[in-house]
């Protein structure tokens, strides 16, 4: 099997990395180079909202096409649904080429392979730039999701009769009383990061967007079995790709820093995004910083945090303070007291929702890109990180978080979370209880 798949690519010499926090920094200047575009433009977004966002984005893409320039865009089939229905007719009606990476059917199908989904968000213009983080192509102050998730999650709760934890009776109101309130807050733009790369390493983008386009196929049929025609088929047409490639020049150094592009999939590369964060975590000697929007990792990462802890580096995590997605957000709150107890400082970010994918180990060494440390990105869906060794870099990013930390997010205290009421700590244990049930079920018990 491993013949008919490609090479991980490695850690590339020579890159231009700059940092873009949220879509205020990234769609102008992604905006302004799909208009520039002057051969291919390639996109992959995990949603493609109905707004003045995506609006602009569908209205660059389809200029781009009608001035003969080459665009692929590959959108989810679940996160995209939005996208799918607004903005794909018209693009494919401008000759922009579309794939829909497993698309929702009318008919509800319970089957896990409904959770593999192309989380990443990647653009790719001419070989020369990409832009890889974990912004979606959504305005940063669409929140309508996220109310929509609140109002349903408020309405279940008002349906949902007392439970019983051992002695104790759970009401679902006393527990998540804080939905209505957030419902009536006004919110902050989403806190989120993407990079602006040039050298090298655009070129390993450039392959793997080439990889996955082939994947997914015209009908967004992929496949996660090893028929081996079904590869045979694609990997013959990939190194068809890269020996057209190898005829150009190679791609010109545009910086000092060290990138590689890390991918996770449900072949070989499923644990390289993990195991990246795995041995930059193991060799931390002073501090690990990491931003999560949906955070409840594996054994293996919690015992990396735990032992960098007992070797003296500080470690600090900027987590969800937002209610979002409530089995997860009160499952990852059961993690809090080993966390603090084991010495590790916890931040809530309060303005607005998280949705941050970033670290940064020793001022050193940093990630940007889709991955969240959770079941689902870790076990189930397309990711990409880029994996960044620059000390300039790094030393801004991690700058960025601490900021946040101290001034936009609430520390969480020890003794305060220990002394919770006792109906919402059981709340809190079941939600984890579930999620574990959830993966052990899905066969990835040992993992998690």
């Amino acid at each position: 099997m491993n013949t008919l798949l490609p090479p991980a690519p490695g850690m590339r010499e020579g890159n231009s990395v700059e940092l873009l926090q949220g879509g205020l920094q990234l769609f102008p200047q992604a905006l302004a180079a799909i208009h520039a575009a002057k051969r291919e433009v390639r996109i992959e977004t995990y949603i493609f909202a109905r707004d003045e966002i995506g609006e602009a984005f569908f209205e660059a893409m389809c200029a781009a096409a009608q001035r003969g320039v080459q665009v692929r865009l590959i959108l989810d089939g679940f996160g995209g649904q939005e996208g799918v229905r607004a903005w794909v007719p018209g693009l494919r009606e401008q000759g922009v080429q579309v794939r829909v990476f497993r698309p929702e059917g009318f008919v509800f199908k319970p089957n896990p392979r409904r959770l593999r989904r192309m989380h990443r968000k990647m653009i790719a213009i001419d070989g020369e730039l990409a832009f890889v983080g974990g912004i979606n192509l959504i305005d940063d102050m669409n929140h309508r999701g996220e109310r929509d998730e609140l109002e349903k999650a408020t309405a279940r709760a008002e349906r949902r009769p007392n439970f019983s934890v051992g002695s104790v009776n759970v009401s679902p109101q006393q527990a998540l009383q804080v939905n209505t309130d957030l419902l009536e807050q006004t919110l902050g733009p989403r806190y989120d990061f993407a990079v602006a790369l040039r050298g090298p390493v655009v070129q390993d983008v450039w392959h793997s967007m080439d990889w996955l386009w082939l994947q997914v196929g015209p009908k967004g049929d992929v496949t996660d079995t090893l028929k081996s025609n079904w590869w045979r088929e694609r990997f013959a047409q990939f190194k068809d790709i890269i020996e057209q490639q190898k005829k150009a020049s190679p791609p010109a150094k545009a910086g000092t820093s060290r990138v590689q592009l890390a991918v996770r999939d449900n072949f070989r590369a499923r644990r390289r995004i993990e195991k990246a964060y795995l041995q930059a975590i193991g060799q931390a000697h002073t501090s690990v910083v990491l931003a999560n929007a949906y955070f409840l990792p594996g054994r293996k990462m919690r015992r990396a945090l735990y032992e960098a802890r007992e070797r003296g580096v500080v470690v600090k995590l900027l987590l969800q303070g937002r209610v979002e997605y409530r089995l997860q957000h009160y499952a990852t709150q059961y993690l809090y007291s080993n966390l603090l107890n084991r010495g590790v400082d916890v931040f809530e970010y309060q303005p607005g929702f998280l949705h941050a994918k970033v670290a940064v180990v020793d001022s050193h060494w940093a990630t940007v890109g889709s991955a969240n440390l959770d079941p689902l990105s870790s076990l189930f869906a397309r990711e990409a990180n880029v994996l960044i060794v620059d000390r300039t870099f790094a030393s801004g990013l991690k700058a960025c978080l601490l900021r946040a930390m101290e001034r936009e997010a609430r520390c969480v205290d020890v003794q305060d979370h220990a002394q919770r009421p006792l109906s919402e700590r059981a709340f809190s244990w079941v939600c984890y209880k579930l999620m574990q049930l959830a993966v052990f079920l899905g066969g990835f018990g040992s993992r998690y």
